[in-house]
């Protein structure tokens, strides 16, 4: 049976805590105390000038001892914006999605391919916008052809991040008809915003049929509710071994990184 692994999905609102300070070192404690495998991060570097311009992303790599993907989705001179996974697994690929709708604020979603024991799997980290008719967008743009339904045909896949969405509806139900929401599976709905007094559950872990659900729950510390807004939320997860795994990738979809 393969050793499980834990993966965990984090809004750090640009490592500005509920003190209303930025501390980035602070950010990278609570993902080192996570112990996860594989972080999917939301909000990551400033472009409001709250904190330094500075390459977040490569830091908390730095610090966390971490392989960084990084996919800004908004930049103003020396200053970026945007999500990134953070692995400690070899990364074998990469891409990024463009899940910007109207004039609303930049959003996307960025893959990581990883080597898990000489079997690849995708992440795909994303953060949606705040209307229904946004999401609605985004998530059929998501679940279509080319993008999470042919990644699924091939590899097993992890789908996390912060959905901005809080109740069952069309969106969620859009989403699940490929996926299972680990959290709702493995325990009662975990609230995960805002960080001092979660009720919201904006952060979600969606996994396909080739996973074996084991654990889910929100980490609420003190240095959680101080840290960010948001909760992390972490999955442990185990491959199951009837899933057949094909040996190469499938044409077109991976990028190799440099």
């Amino acid at each position: 049976m393969p050793n499980p692994i834990t993966v965990a999905t984090y809004n750090i609102h640009g490592c500005v805590g509920t003190d209303r300070r930025f501390d980035l070192p602070r950010i990278a404690e609570v993902i080192e105390s996570l112990h996860a495998d594989v972080v999917a991060l939301q909000e990551v570097g400033d472009v409001r000038g709250r904190g330094p311009a500075g390459d977040y992303a490569s830091e908390l790599g730095r610090r966390t001892k971490m392989a960084v993907i990084y996919q800004p989705t908004m930049l103003r001179g020396e200053r970026a914006y945007g999500n990134a996974i953070l692995s400690r697994f070899p990364v074998v690929g990469s891409r990024s999605y463009d899940l910007s709708y109207g004039k609303r604020e930049p959003r996307g979603c960025i893959r990581a391919d990883l080597l898990l024991h000489e079997k690849r799997f995708h992440v795909f980290g994303l953060h949606l916008g705040l209307t229904r008719r946004e999401q609605r967008a985004q998530a059929g743009r998501l679940l279509s052809a080319d993008i999470i339904r042919s990644a699924a045909i091939s590899w097993p896949l992890v789908v996390m991040g912060d959905f901005n969405f809080w109740f069952p509806g069309p969106i969620a139900r859009m989403v699940r008809r490929s996926l299972i929401d680990v959290a709702s599976v493995l325990s009662a709905a975990q609230p995960s915003y805002p960080s001092r007094r979660p009720f919201l559950r904006l952060d979600r872990i969606y996994v396909d049929d080739a996973w074996e659900p084991l654990e889910a729950h929100v980490i609420r510390t003190p240095l959680t509710e101080l840290a960010s807004d948001h909760l992390p939320l972490v999955a442990r997860l185990r491959l199951r071994p009837t899933r057949a795994l094909p040996p190469g990738t499938e044409e077109g979809e991976v990028e190799a990184l440099p």
